[in-house]
């Protein structure tokens, strides 16, 4: 099994995902082709099964699953960004303000 398909299973097995779950998880109407790529030698995922699983797991480092190198998770994945934060942050202020003028 090549490289990237062994660190593609690492990673859906972190996730408790197994060939079937993740064939639905896809849209794909059989788990066949996903069948095909853990049970050949050699074989390497299609670019739209890459694709894929690219618009699925937002936290999926793609960097690692390509070269090894990195973490398996982006860490922004699991956390909001800074803008998100920062619109959170004001949201909050205008509210506590508001309370303290009907006070």
């Amino acid at each position: 099994m090549k490289e990237l398909v062994v660190r593609l299973k690492a990673f859906l097995d972190y996730k408790g995902i197994g060939i079937i779950d993740l064939s639905v998880l896809l849209g794909y109407n059989s788990p066949q082709k996903l069948y095909r790529l853990f049970n050949t030698e050699n074989a390497l995922p299609s670019v739209q099964i890459i694709e894929d699983i690219s618009n699925k797991f937002d936290d999926l480092n793609l960097n690692w699953l390509f070269s090894g190198r990195g973490k398996m998770l982006n860490p922004s994945g699991s956390e909001p960004d800074f803008k998100e934060k920062y619109y959170a942050c004001l949201e909050e202020k205008e509210t506590l303000y508001k309370r303290i003028l009907q006070a």
